[in-house]
């Protein structure tokens, strides 16, 4: 199952989620779009909250595909969505995204530190 992170933009104000898609193909036409940023298209696939496994395609901004992209891996990937209308764009990164820590994961450390501090024979 896919896992969808909400995120809020400050500097832009756009909300949206990101989420992990597997790269199936990365297109070679270079798109501009009314920034002048250079972009690809990629098809992408993910499961949609649903459940449902899907294809489709998204943007690779030329900062991202120049880092150099491998089909069959998965990278993150956002999902924002227009203002007036509520059209989803889909924008592919060039970072994957692997397991991230959690607090869980050093819960050790915070109680190491007590006892070094706390009991006097530890050193």
């Amino acid at each position: 199952m896919t896992k969808y992170n909400e995120f809020f933009n400050e500097e832009t104000g756009e909300m949206g989620f990101s989420f992990t898609a597997k790269l199936l193909r990365l297109g070679e036409t270079i798109l501009q779009n009314s920034n002048e940023t250079n972009y690809k298209i990629a098809e992408v696939k993910f499961m949609l909250p649903s459940g449902e496994e899907v294809e489709r395609t998204a943007m690779v901004y030329e900062k991202n595909y120049e880092h150099g992209l491998e089909v069959g891996k998965n990278y993150l990937t956002t999902v924002t969505f227009d203002e007036v209308d509520g059209t989803p764009y889909l924008r592919m990164s060039h970072l994957q995204n692997v397991q991230r820590a959690s607090a869980a994961d050093f819960a050790g450390l915070f109680q190491s530190k007590k006892q070094l501090i706390e009991d006097d024979s530890v050193m």
